[in-house]
């Protein structure tokens, strides 16, 4: 089998707004989104979803011709090519959609390739940041109506506002929810993430993530060790495995963060190989994002515990680009559709009426 082809969709579709913490540029009320495709002399194609930002005629010179079973050696060659291009922006993409191929051409689900480990997992609910304390209690609701059992807060990064909201959130769900919250490298003061973290302690939040600057690895150090609440960290930088394991040798995470589409993360690949490198710790490899292959991912490794899933559900997916990670059910549990590969089911006629570009 040879790779014939490379071609990217970027659609839109009209959702309506919605905003994270302070500092954060609001997304408007036009929904965006890219698919990759990977097409080949057998007909099999491979599918991912795709935030755009490489350049696809470097793409297809790395995979045109070659052997899509081949992961490993194409990830090898995108990777030793992330510091002089924006491969970096793809190789997730790529990687996922040849998970997808590999899939297909195999009549398997992606998740029981890389590993099996359950057929199910618990979804916690990821908020965007809301206008209102009233907001937050309702969604709450909605939530735990829905069979959740976990919710992590995405706030206003205002320190004492953060801190009630995080009370009122715990009187409200009780001590059985499992509740975490995301700073967003909103805290600048090594003073302020301490004082903020032990407001997390008093109410029993699981996890404190992305507290201070992402690449102050010295000064999350120093918080892992004043605090007992768990940080979570690593979602933004770059370096996938490699900077993982700076990560936890410089003692300033409890909690990996990385996903298969973010940035110079390496795709499920690499996520595979940070979660080995965790579990060689004793830690816990947390699965960042919602999509599909996040999905497949979490359902595939030993030391994560949730899979993450923004609400409403479908609100940020494409209408005509569907898949298993919206569905939650009623005992608060996501899983991948027995289907080959990641499941993505495409409506072609969709998607030619909302894309405004295409390459490849």
């Amino acid at each position: 089998m040879k790779i014939t082809g490379v071609k990217t969709h970027f659609v839109e579709w009209v959702r309506g707004p919605y905003h994270w913490r302070d500092g954060i540029m609001p997304n408007g009320p036009v929904g965006r989104a890219g698919l990759l495709r990977i097409q080949t002399d057998e007909g099999v194609e491979g599918l991912s979803p795709y935030g755009g930002g490489a350049n696809i005629e470097e793409i297809k010179w790395q995979l045109i011709g070659a052997d899509p079973l081949n992961r490993e050696r194409i990830w090898q060659d995108f990777w030793r090519n992330l510091r002089s291009s924006k491969l970096g922006l793809a190789i997730g993409a790529v990687d996922c959609a040849l998970w997808d191929l590999l899939g297909k051409a195999s009549d398997m689900p992606v998740y029981k390739l890389l590993g099996g480990m359950r057929d199910r997992i618990p979804a916690y609910a990821s908020t965007v940041t809301l206008d209102s304390m009233e907001e937050y209690m309702e969604l709450a609701d909605v939530c735990l109506k829905k069979g959740y059992k976990a919710i992590k807060l995405h706030a206003w990064g205002r320190l004492e506002q953060d801190a009630e909201l995080c009370r009122r959130l715990r009187k409200k769900v009780g001590d059985d929810i499992v509740l975490m919250y995301d700073a967003s490298s909103m805290f600048n003061l090594y003073e302020d993430a301490v004082w903020f973290g032990r407001q997390l302690e008093k109410y029993n939040f699981y996890w404190y993530e992305e507290p201070l600057d992402h690449f102050n690895m010295t000064v999350l150090a120093r918080l892992a060790q004043e605090l007992d609440i768990p940080l979570a960290v690593a979602e933004a930088t770059h370096g996938g495995p490699w900077d993982a394991h700076a990560q936890i040798q410089a003692g300033a995470a409890d909690i990996i963060l990385t996903g298969p589409l973010d940035a110079y993360k390496g795709g499920l690949t690499g996520v595979l190989k940070t979660a080995h490198i965790c579990e060689a710790y004793g830690m816990m490899c947390a699965v960042h994002g919602g999509a599909i292959p996040h999905l497949h991912a979490a359902c595939a490794i030993y030391n994560t515990k949730y899979f993450e899933r923004l609400v409403p559900e479908t609100y940020y997916s494409p209408p005509g680009i569907v898949d298993a990670s919206t569905e939650i059910d009623s005992e608060g549990y996501a899983q991948p559709w027995d289907k080959p590969g990641l499941g993505i089911e495409v409506d072609w006629e969709w998607v030619k009426k909302h894309t405004v570009r295409e390459e490849g």
